[in-house]
């Protein structure tokens, strides 16, 4: 198996995105358009005519080059239409490992590894659609069930028309309270592109949940082929009304019935694990990998 490197002008992006789209594990961060806006320059390794397709997301540093995972971006890897066996990701690595020093991403979950200390293993949400609402509600825990009953007499109200920057406000005031760091105002600037993109191509809708007027909280989901992923915020008004209960309560059941997954792009953190897998979701073993070549000097160095 040879694996080609390009650079970004060398890509034939009509031959890259027909090959994520018939990849088994597409995934619409891989798609030009989103590693465009995510990561400009974006660079390519493929195995014959785009067969199979990893993209390198690659940023500069001390005029070292680093593989790293761009804000608002859950994972990437090796994309293929053929079940991608273990040996094919590692072989990607060390293809990888040729053009930079330093690797820190994430893989998505058909990328299998060997154990490890490079790889580490992490979970995801992710909840079925297909059934009736009644049938999905049934699964919430009990503790969101109760969310759920409360919610509905917090005089919350919803609007779905789309406004990038009430959820971009509410996201950076909801870092700043859970001291998110490593997310730049270039960053949001990205989000405001990908949804103006997605609701221009029909990929994307949007709900906000309102207060007196107020709104407390708003999300975001991005629709590609039967996977919706949400990206959403609350402000603490909306924290105390519990008003995300509602707000992803909403879109599961405009939804319900669908072949179509929510994708929580979720994490190992227990509360927000929890608070996902309370609405029936399933984990979704995938793994990231670390890999530091960077001369010792220089081993300490951050995104």
């Amino acid at each position: 198996m040879e694996i080609i490197y390009l650079k970004h002008n060398q890509i034939d992006k009509q031959k890259w995105d027909a090959a994520i789209e018939n990849s088994e594990n597409g995934l619409v961060y891989a798609l030009s358009w989103y590693l465009d806006i995510v990561s400009p320059n974006w660079e390519a390794l493929i195995v014959g005519d785009y067969e199979i397709v990893m993209p390198l997301t690659i940023r500069k540093k001390f005029g070292l080059r680093y593989f790293f995972k761009p804000v608002f971006v859950h994972f990437l890897g090796v994309f293929s239409k053929k079940k991608i066996y273990f040996d094919i990701v590692e072989a990607f690595v060390v293809k990888t490992l040729q053009y930079v020093s330093f690797i820190d991403n994430w893989f998505n979950p058909e990328n299998n590894f060997r154990v490890s200390q490079n790889f580490i293993e992490k979970k995801s949400q992710i909840l079925d659609l297909n059934s009736d609402y009644n049938t999905i509600h049934s699964n919430y825990s009990r503790s969101n069930k109760n969310n759920f009953k409360k919610v509905r007499n917090a005089g919350l109200s919803i609007e779905k028309n789309f406004n990038k920057d009430i959820l971009i406000t509410l996201l950076k005031g909801m870092y700043s309270r859970k001291n998110v760091d490593g997310v730049a105002e270039k960053d949001f600037e990205n989000l405001g592109k990908i949804m103006d993109y997605a609701l221009v191509n029909n990929l994307g809708e949007y709900y906000t949940i309102v207060s007196e007027g107020i709104p407390c909280s708003a999300g975001f989901y991005l629709k590609w082929k039967n996977r919706s992923i949400i990206y959403h915020a609350a402000n603490e008004l909306g924290r105390k009304k519990r008003s995300m209960f509602l707000l992803v309560d909403e879109y599961i059941k405009d939804h319900a019935g669908q072949n179509l997954s929510l994708d929580f792009a979720g994490s190992n953190i227990p509360g927000v694990a929890g608070w996902n897998t309370g609405f029936g979701a399933q984990n979704l073993k995938f793994y990231a990998i670390r890999i530091n070549k960077l001369p010792i000097p220089l081993r300490w160095i951050k995104k």
